[in-house]
């Protein structure tokens, strides 16, 4: 009985993980296409671009560019 209660316990913490992880990749997805969508139409006008643009694009190149990097990397230290 209390090794079919651990196994039932272990199966919902991992699904509880799972979730989150799940809900995590979708945040970055959906925060990544709001400022995406928002320089792509500011830079589409032809005029002046704010600091807001321009923080907006050092924002996305770090998290296009430098987040996946350094998960990639975390991830193959693990492995080694």
């Amino acid at each position: 009985m209390y090794e079919r209660m651990k196994a039932f316990l272990h199966q919902c913490i991992n699904m509880v993980v799972a979730l989150i992880l799940v809900g995590t990749m979708m945040a970055y997805f959906v925060i990544n296409s709001v400022i995406m969508s928002t320089v792509i139409n500011d830079l589409r006008l032809d005029t002046y671009v704010g600091y807001d643009t321009g923080f907006s694009v050092v924002l996305l190149i770090f998290l296009l560019g430098w987040v996946p990097f350094y998960v990639s990397r975390q991830h193959m230290g693990k492995r080694s």
